[in-house]
């Protein structure tokens, strides 16, 4: 077969193996007084053979190699240019530590507490086997860290509460009557940042290389949400990697800003006929008005490198009215 120069293809491996998750899980639930039932939880996974493309076609480096011999030094050359290739042979794992603490709905009151103490590690993350993931295309163990959508942290609250209103009069009762009062808190730990240098200085046509750390990255004292959301981690501690090289760096090395919301809702339950119900619902989402800062631009070689650009919503407010027939 005859490939034009430098063409590009996308090829899967011809040993790919069906990837697949093992889980196990071991808990133990007591009953308390007034309603209360609390459980401790150990929860892991295991993922084996997950698909992790790479470039199976990287340029070789060379002392001296530029970025614009990339084709040139690629070790199929001429017939081939960039040609990812789909192996499964990625791994994962999972372990976490969950705490529950329930009230069952009982004198017009439920709760439901719980926060999660976990470790996800993987090869790679939100991989859609359509572009290279193995930073180092010849080894990789090089990109073995935290998983991208890793958490160390989770906290959340719930409850719901039932006004003990209960006029005789049914006019009344229309009115005064019906009403609940619910809320959700939620708190999450930062989640990990891969720092990248953003330039192809391994000299191989493949991206994705991490930066090299040349100081101390944290910066101490009490700071605002100005200084925090410009400069989240201390820029002049990273520099490009070394010509030749994939950086120093780790993957998931650092932490973006965690997260804390309270949610709060009011609702009104009418009964209009036997199979006609309706219900009026106000809901503030974010009630607070808290600023939760998405994480911040990580490529080393952008003019936004480690400032935080985005966050998530502000306060919202919802007035509904939902029919049940």
């Amino acid at each position: 077969m005859t490939f034009p120069q430098f063409s590009s293809q996308f090829l899967n491996a011809p040993d790919f193996r069906n990837p697949y998750v093992q889980g196990w899980n071991l808990t133990v639930e007591r009953e308390l007084p007034a309603g209360f039932v609390t459980r401790l939880s150990y929860a892991g996974s295991k993922g084996t053979r997950l698909a992790a493309p790479r470039e199976l076609n990287a340029a070789v480096y060379a002392p001296g190699a530029t970025t614009a011999t990339t084709n040139q030094r690629r070790p199929y050359q001429p017939g081939l240019g960039s040609t990812p290739i789909v192996e499964s042979v990625g791994n994962s794992t999972y372990h976490a530590l969950q705490w529950t603490l329930e009230r069952r709905f009982r004198t017009g009151l439920t709760i439901l507490a719980n926060y999660q103490f976990a470790k996800a590690i993987d090869d790679t993350s939100a991989n859609k086997q359509n572009g290279n993931a193995r930073t180092n295309p010849f080894n990789q163990a090089f990109d073995k860290g935290l998983a991208d959508f890793h958490r160390a942290h989770i906290f959340n609250f719930s409850g719901l509460y039932e006004l003990p209103i209960h006029p005789s009069n049914p006019m009344m009762r229309t009115l005064v009557g019906g009403w609940n009062l619910n809320g959700i808190i939620s708190m999450n730990s930062g989640q990990p940042l891969t720092v990248t240098s953003g330039v192809d200085n391994a000299r191989t046509g493949a991206g994705g290389q991490r930066a090299d750390l040349v100081g101390d990255p944290y910066i101490t004292g009490d700071r605002s949400h100005q200084d925090q959301y410009t400069e989240w981690l201390r820029r002049a501690a990273f520099a490009p990697n070394a010509v030749g090289t994939y950086g120093v760096l780790g993957r998931g090395t650092y932490f973006g800003p965690g997260s804390a919301t309270v949610d709060l809702g009011v609702m009104k339950n009418f009964a209009i006929r036997e199979r006609f119900n309706s219900q009026l619902r106000f809901e503030m989402f974010n009630s607070l008005n808290r600023v939760n800062f998405n994480n911040p631009t990580t490529a080393q070689n952008s003019a936004n490198f480690m400032r935080i650009t985005t966050a998530r919503d502000p306060r919202i407010l919802q007035l509904a009215l939902r029919v049940s027939f």
